[in-house]
């Protein structure tokens, strides 16, 4: 088994949540093997490589990439902004590098279960009227003013997220990228209570919507292996994200810690080039919550503070992926997702290369 580095373009992230980072792979780049046959012709021609016929892409391009000619163009471009550094080198070892900046615009969306951390406080203050048991006794009324604590393992929490991201990326190296992120989240979270001890006899519901802004940064690694001569290469990229969120309808920041490494083939289509990926991703969120909410009831109200610390029930995902890049140097690219097994989760974005 051959290992060979190469570069591939950003497109994601994700998630995350907020901040997803899924699909690293707006373009791509192949090592050019020379044989002792194609050496012999680049020195007997000016140092202009001359492909034998048997090296020359038939068909479609080589290895699923793109073609030798045009690999031949881009290997002599420099970027204006000099990234990435070694990039001179990479291009001088017959890599294809791909155009070093970019930006991306994502839509995320995921249902995911949460857990809390701890017990879930509450503040109570309210009114409940049991009617009389006999017709000329008067009704009850119950009169509720205290503090109480859920035990964590008797709530249930589900919640759901929507959000639009900006990523704005840079290969800094022929292998690795670094990225920034800007974004809007809207979500909620609905957290079922049993209160049966303070007189409450069915389940409650605590709602809770807020709005988020959110900041973030991100790493990718990228490179391929050709596992068999001949054979389209397995490209992979490992990601790691972190985002940091803060609401404006509740007391609350939202943490959302992100890993993810996806493996793939890549192949000629008409128009551009398209990947198809495989992944894994770890995606942790932690959101603590303080608010207030008031509840009408049938026999009465119930005014509620309450303050908890979430996390999401479950770290670990699989997904399914695709990336297309177009354009004249495929500088375009589109980039949709579906993660399942633990949490639902699509995404998509388009994305340019400048």
């Amino acid at each position: 088994m051959k290992l060979k580095t190469f570069s591939l373009l950003t497109t994601l992230t994700t998630p995350l949540a907020f901040a997803n980072d899924a699909g690293q792979l707006d373009q791509q780049s192949a090592a050019i093997t020379l044989t002792s046959e194609t050496s012999a012709a680049i020195d007997s021609n000016n140092n202009t490589p001359s492909f034998p016929e048997s090296f020359k892409p038939q068909g479609e391009a080589v290895l699923g990439l793109q073609s030798l000619e045009s690999q031949e163009i881009a290997i002599q471009e420099e970027h204006w902004s000099g990234l990435p550094f070694l990039g001179k080198k990479a291009r001088e070892m017959g890599y294809q590098l791909p155009i070093p900046l970019g930006f991306n615009v994502f839509y995320n969306k995921q249902e995911v279960g949460y857990t809390a951390q701890d017990a879930f406080k509450l503040g109570l203050k309210g009114q409940i009227i049991k009617p009389a048991k006999l017709p000329k006794l008067p009704d009850k009324v119950i009169n509720i003013d205290k503090n109480i604590e859920i035990p964590a393992d008797l709530i249930s929490i589900t919640g759901e997220d929507e959000s639009v991201q900006l990523k704005v990326d840079a290969w800094i190296l022929p292998f690795w990228n670094i990225y920034g992120l800007l974004g809007y989240t809207k979500g909620n979270k609905d957290i079922a209570m049993d209160l049966s001890s303070i007189g409450i006899s069915q389940p409650l519901v605590l709602p809770i919507e807020y709005e988020a802004y959110n900041v973030g940064i991100g790493q990718v690694l990228a490179g391929q292996v050709e596992v068999i001569p001949g054979m389209h290469p397995f490209i992979f990229t490992a990601v790691t994200a972190f985002t940091n969120s803060w609401t404006t309808t509740t007391d609350s920041t939202i943490q959302t810690y992100i890993g993810s490494f996806r493996a793939g083939q890549r192949y000629a289509v008409p128009g551009g080039q398209l990947a198809v990926l495989l992944g894994y991703n770890y995606q942790l969120i932690n959101q603590n919550i303080t608010g207030s909410y008031s509840f009408d009831l049938p026999d009465g109200y119930l005014d509620v503070d309450y303050d908890v610390a979430l996390k999401s029930q479950e770290t670990s995902n699989m997904s399914v992926s695709m990336v297309y890049d177009f354009g004249p140097k495929q500088e375009w690219n589109m980039f949709l997702e579906y993660g399942f097994l633990n949490w639902n989760q699509v995404i998509f974005s388009i994305g340019r290369r400048f």
